[in-house]
């Protein structure tokens, strides 16, 4: 089990795309692949239109479908709770890719897949992931999943998790009664 959270709070991002361009820059992958997305789903009408942005990766999963999916066994869960992909064993056949609900991976023009490692070399030195720290509006963050609080906020309960135990929580403003 993952100790630790991806918490993404969607009443702070503003979708200016540092987080994934800080993760394109330390995974070197080419401008044209994305190991980090961030959607923007637009919503209501005038005069109280709505804008959501949501960081989507992989989130390390407790119950990973491409670890299953993948002939090769290139695809592990560590004991630290990260999914850790080795190149070296990938035979580019794309089963993880069809397998994630969240479509966090990509193939490379190598011809192997690649995905969020969860920056294992930089939480070991007790930093957070780059993704995180670039955040300018610190909406993103990775936190020890037993000290999770909710102060202005609650868990967006329309996240479809697709029954794999992300190891994600978005949260959201609270609707007040009558306001969308």
């Amino acid at each position: 089990m993952n100790e630790r959270i991806f918490v993404i709070d969607l009443a702070r991002c503003t979708g200016c795309q540092t987080c994934a361009v800080a993760c394109r820059d330390r995974t070197d992958i080419p401008d044209s692949l994305a190991l980090l997305r961030v959607e923007t789903t637009e919503s209501g009408t005038y005069p109280r239109p709505h804008v959501t942005h949501r960081v989507v990766h992989c989130f390390h999963c407790g119950r990973p479908p491409c670890v299953d999916a993948c002939p090769a066994s290139a695809i592990s869960k560590r004991s630290n709770g990260l999914v850790a992909l080795k190149a070296g064993a990938c035979t580019g056949c794309g089963a993880c890719l069809s397998a994630c609900p969240f479509q966090a991976l990509v193939l490379l023009p190598a011809g192997v897949a690649a995905k969020c490692d969860g920056c294992p070399d930089e939480t070991a030195a007790g930093w957070a992931p780059t993704c995180v720290r670039s955040c300018p509006m610190r909406a993103l963050g990775y936190v020890p999943a037993a000290t999770l609080r909710f102060e202005a906020r609650v868990p967006d309960l329309t996240f479809r998790d697709g029954g794999v135990e992300p190891a994600v929580l978005y949260l959201r403003w609270p609707r007040k009664q009558g306001v969308c």
